[in-house]
């Protein structure tokens, strides 16, 4: 009776383990997905000498985020950057990028440690909205 106990039990543990790698491997694959959806957004080289002074607004959706930006940009700098939409995986913890745009009066930014699928969702966001001037 014990021995089958002990057998029932490791069959069990056995089980649990498997489903446990399993679910691991669903969500690294998944969040590799994310990346490469984020890495294929479109990215614009904007010169910001170029951007007249005005209001850009920005929409950029993906399957885990999706983002709407309110871009003022004074005397060829970015001025201020809203959030008007942020639904979604890693859209706070991106949102320091945000100030670092500003302070850098940069689009491309280093991206937030952890936060790495939204902080490319927030520089397609703005290049986008800029590159419709």
């Amino acid at each position: 009776m014990k021995k089958n106990l002990m057998i029932d039990l490791s069959k069990f543990l056995m089980i649990v383990a498997l489903i446990l790698l399993m679910a691991g491997g669903y969500v690294i694959n998944r969040k590799k997905l994310q990346l490469r959806e984020a890495a294929n957004l479109p990215y614009y080289k904007i010169e910001l000498t170029e951007i007249e002074d005005g209001i850009y607004t920005g929409k950029t959706q993906t399957s885990f985020l999706h983002l709407e930006l309110e871009i003022q940009i004074e005397n060829h700098k970015i001025k201020d950057i809203k959030v008007l939409q942020n639904d979604g995986l890693d859209g706070e913890k991106a949102r320091p990028i945000v100030t670092e745009m500003i302070e850098q009066n940069k689009i491309v930014v280093p991206a937030i440690k952890g936060a790495e699928r939204g902080s490319l969702v927030y520089i397609s966001c703005v290049s986008t909205a800029l590159a419709r001037k």
